[in-house]
Order: structure tokens, then sequence, then C-alpha cells
């Protein structure tokens, strides 16, 4: 008698992971923005994980200067992820 009620227990516990674990949820990744991208863009120069040259590229700028770049860049500097 005491074996069923620890037996039961368990039983009501392992039903309940097994109907939860097999439901698998839809991941939808949000599309990024171009403030974002502009941003981690920044970011990665400022980590010097890209050089300037690629940097300039990459944010479509027509300007060659490492200062702009700079001034440019600032903004990102200190803003917060949104996302």
């Amino acid at each position: 008698m005491n074996r069923l009620f620890l037996l039961i227990p368990f039983i009501v516990l392992i039903s309940a992971c097994t109907k939860s674990s097999t439901e698998v949820g839809t991941y939808k990744a949000e599309p990024i923005s171009s403030t974002q991208k502009q941003r981690e863009t920044c970011l990665d120069w400022y980590a010097y994980r890209i050089d300037t040259s690629k940097t300039i590229e990459l944010l479509n700028l027509k300007t060659e200067k490492e200062s702009d770049l700079m001034v440019y860049c600032e903004f990102f500097k200190n803003v917060a992820d949104t996302n």
C-alpha cells in the first residue's frame, strides 16, 4: 500500500514531463533593422574586429577619413541595445 502511494505521484510526474517536453515552439527570428546593423558595425570597429576601410564600406559612408567615421559612430558607442 505504501508503494502505491509513492508510485502514483511518480507516474503523474513522468506523465507531466513527457507531455510538456514534446511540445516544441517555433522560433521566429526578428528582422534586424538597419540601425542595429550600423550599431553592430560601429561597435565591431571600436573593438578592432574590423578595420576602418571595411567599416566605411559597410556603412556606405562617402568619406574615407577615420575622424569622420569616429564622429558617425560616436552615437552608437553608448546607446543601449533596444532588441
